[in-house]
């Protein structure tokens, strides 16, 4: 089957964002890093290299865990799901991306509020915006939207495809 357009985008995406998060995971490793040597060796620790390993940690945090749902590798207790008829389970699948898409809506609408009130508030450290920080959540709120919603269809294609509809 020939991928479309739309599908070749979203692949793209997700290789980006995957680039994205071992980009970080390898900057979190370096500073971790030289702080430690810092710290041991020449006893003069940097602050600010401790505070971009939390905000970091934080980004690769909300991000991985939206990829999770792309890639289906977050724990799910699916025992009771795996009772009922295999024609519902594409339904289940639906119902519990929808309930992720109202969770992941709250995110985006309550992450940017306080993304936006914390503008103005410096990190101790490095003096950077904290929105930096808190605009993360919006990010994930709106990566799960993206990602539940195309979960949805691969559901309600599955659902159709078994002849229920």
């Amino acid at each position: 089957m020939e991928k479309t357009r739309i599908t070749r985008i979203v692949d793209g995406f997700n290789i980006f964002i995957k680039w994205f998060l071992a980009l970080m995971m390898m900057a979190i490793a370096a500073l971790t890093f030289y702080q430690v040597v810092m710290r041991y060796f020449f006893n003069n620790a940097p602050s600010w290299s401790e505070e971009l390993v939390r905000f970091l940690f934080i980004w690769c945090s909300f991000v991985a865990a939206a990829i999770g749902i792309k890639e289906h590798i977050h724990i799910g207790v699916d025992v009771f799901v795996n009772l009922l008829p295999k024609k519902l389970i594409p339904l289940i699948d639906i119902l519990v991306n929808f309930a992720i898409i109202v969770f992941s809506t709250y995110m985006i609408y309550f992450g940017w509020g306080v993304t936006v009130m914390t503008h103005g508030q410096p990190s101790p450290a490095m003096g950077l915006p904290m929105s930096w920080v808190y605009v993360s959540v919006p990010v994930m709120g709106a990566l799960l939207l993206l990602y539940c919603s195309l979960e949805i269809a691969a559901a309600w294609r599955r659902f159709c495809a078994e002849g229920s509809v």
